[in-house]
């Protein structure tokens, strides 16, 4: 007798989960409107028109371009993680983790929550998020059919304040750091432009200022500001040192340890460099040239 032809089995039912990620990172058309509830997709028909894009199809949209990103976006149809995300440029990782998934008849109670990495060590986040989706078959699909958010902090947990705080203090030195090698770009930018009318340099903030201020017909592109110009602004302070004819010398550190970890410095060839023992002299006498790899890892800022 001849072989009967081999059937292929029909693939397994959708679990709410994978119903749930095909509903925001979904590919296909109408990927969101497939797993709302019939009520739900007339309520929005009514203020759809065909001159401009619904909100469906706009939050569509946000999940198409999300998967679209690259390999740095992962999701997981089973196990502990639902989706993963990394930002290699600035050692950042965030994943949404399943809390809870139980199916009971017909509904599926999904519980979602949130965490932050940096350099592979976890975020403290100021309040602990948790997304609740609440699935229903209807007509042989998973369908949201309730979503709620809440959130909650552990006012009372040693552990978690010191992790906060010291994330709090961490992301304000990075911010400190960026404003003063901003700061001494401003003043390189002010020194050629004084040297340019002048004999010289000058080893005085406020006469620069002065200068950079006076009408040129245009604004200054790096101005300095009063703060700046008293020689201490964001947690550092500045000194101009060795003025002549011909060189200057520029440096900023941290008016206290906790204000930041490194110091800056320059001079009359407009080269950027820093120390990371947050001292201006080791900055002066063996500083590191900066570039943007070195801004991107100790701010998470690009500077241009």
């Amino acid at each position: 007798m001849p072989a009967q032809p081999q059937t292929a089995p029909p693939p397994p039912p959708q679990s709410a989960r994978q119903a749930l990620l095909e509903m925001f990172l979904g590919q296909g058309p109408d990927h969101l409107k497939k797993h709302l509830p019939e009520v739900t997709k007339k309520a929005f028909a009514k203020i759809e028109s065909g001159s401009t894009p619904s909100f469906l199809t706009e939050v569509e949209a946000i999940g198409k371009e999300a998967t679209a990103g690259g390999g740095n976006l992962q999701t997981m149809e089973t196990g502990p993680v639902l989706l993963v995300t990394e930002q290699p440029q600035n050692r950042e990782k965030f994943e949404i983790t399943v809390e809870r998934d139980d199916l009971v008849g017909d509904e599926d109670q999904i519980d979602l929550s949130f965490q932050m990495s940096r350099n592979g060590k976890p975020e403290a986040l100021p309040f602990l998020p948790r997304l609740t989706f609440m699935m229903q078959m209807e007509s042989g699909i998973w369908r949201l059919n309730e979503t709620s958010f809440s959130a909650r902090m552990r006012l009372a947990d040693p552990d978690f304040l010191k992790a906060l705080v010291g994330q709090i203090e961490e992301k304000q030195q990075r911010t400190n750091e960026f404003t003063a090698n901003f700061s001494i770009r401003a003043i390189v930018a002010a020194e050629t432009a004084y040297h340019s009318k002048h004999p010289g340099y000058t080893c005085s903030l406020s006469e620069l200022a002065a200068a950079n201020s006076e009408t040129t017909g245009e604004r200054p592109r790096t101005p300095i500001d009063p703060d700046l110009a008293k020689g201490a602004k964001q947690g550092y302070v500045f000194a101009l040192t060795g003025c002549d004819a011909l060189h200057y010398r520029i440096a900023a550190e941290p008016a206290t340890p906790s204000a930041g970890r490194r110091a800056y410095c320059a001079d009359e060839s407009g080269v950027l460099k820093f120390s990371n023992n947050s001292k201006a002299s080791t900055c002066l006498s063996n500083g590191q040239t900066f570039s943007q790899d070195a801004a991107d890892v100790s701010t998470g800022f690009s500077i241009d």
